[in-house]
């Protein structure tokens, strides 16, 4: 059995070598053929010389480098266009910024193999630098509100609960880590890179579940993200590509009207929400004027 780590690197590199040796130190490669993919999206080429000198002669791990900044879908279609060329049974995508616990991938690959109809798995992801507190699990698509609700969001959860706990079928999963097996891609197809930043994750989810296949949450199997949400996700950058991959998601998937109701959300309950955080968070008018600059474009994408 053949899996490829896909882990695409933006201006990283002490937590992308972290986020590599997790994978490392689970030991599939004793099990199966393991090969993991650094995709480098950074503007500066110190990253990719860093860590291509880092991995030198280290079998199995291949560093690439990409001209510029295309985004993270379009990084992760090009990691999986090789993987396809190599074959393989399973890609997990990985943020540079996670690492897995040893048992996590095993976890998440022993139960993908018991049921046929399930295609992309996650597990339990903490919070790093508070590892009780849930950050991502399994989610709902709250049609109401129009977003995801979390299963265990912002919980404190004893990971010895977890392990009794079965795993679920769900209607969303992280992208942050995040496995896909061989037949999802062969007939869902790749990753949308019309989002480039925020979102493809649920827009891939969406895809899978309308071609008849699962999406499983394993609770008892753990990784951890280094984030800081009001920190790290309050910059310009950031709140442009939210603000305009959230606007055309809904474009993509629902009706019309569905859409307008949306749109009335996102104005007069997301954005009041986006820019106290913002004010929190980094305190930068930029920030709120990138926020606006995302919807609008967004609304003017044409999908």
């Amino acid at each position: 059995m053949r899996i490829y780590v896909i882990i695409v690197n933006y201006n990283k590199y002490i937590e992308t070598i972290r986020a590599v040796e997790s994978v490392l130190v689970s030991n599939m490669s004793d099990k199966y053929d393991l090969n993991i993919l650094l995709i480098d999206n950074s503007e500066s080429e110190d990253y990719f010389n860093y860590l291509s000198a880092y991995f030198f002669n280290k079998p199995g791990i291949f560093v690439l480098k990409n001209p510029k900044n295309l985004g993270f879908a379009k990084a992760v279609n090009i990691g999986i266009n090789i993987a396809l060329k190599d074959g393989f049974d399973y890609i997990l995508l990985l943020n540079n910024d996670a690492y897995l616990d040893k048992n996590c991938l095993s976890k998440l690959i022993d139960f993908a193999n018991q049921i046929n109809e399930i295609g992309l798995l996650s597990p339990t992801i903490f919070y790093a630098l508070d590892p009780n507190r849930v950050w991502s699990s399994g989610g709902y698509f709250d049609m109401f509100f129009s977003r995801i609700k979390m299963l265990l969001k912002n919980k404190i959860v004893s990971k010895e609960e977890l392990c009794k706990t079965a795993p679920q079928f769900v209607d969303f999963i992280s992208g942050c880590v995040m496995l896909i097996k061989k037949e999802i891609i062969e007939k869902v197809g790749l990753l949308d890179d019309r989002f480039f930043l925020y979102n493809e994750d649920l827009d891939y989810c969406l895809r899978v579940k309308s071609q008849g296949f699962k999406i499983a949450y394993v609770p008892s199997a753990f990784a951890f993200h280094e984030i800081n949400i009001v920190k790290d996700r309050t910059n310009y950058f950031t709140m442009y590509h939210l603000a305009k991959s959230s606007v055309m998601l809904r474009k993509k998937h629902f009706s019309k009207l569905y859409y307008y109701y949306y749109l009335i959300l996102h104005f007069f309950l997301f954005t009041p929400f986006r820019f106290f955080q913002i004010f929190k968070g980094s305190r930068s008018f930029k920030s709120v004027l990138f926020w606006l600059k995302g919807t609008l474009d967004g609304i003017r994408f044409k999908i």
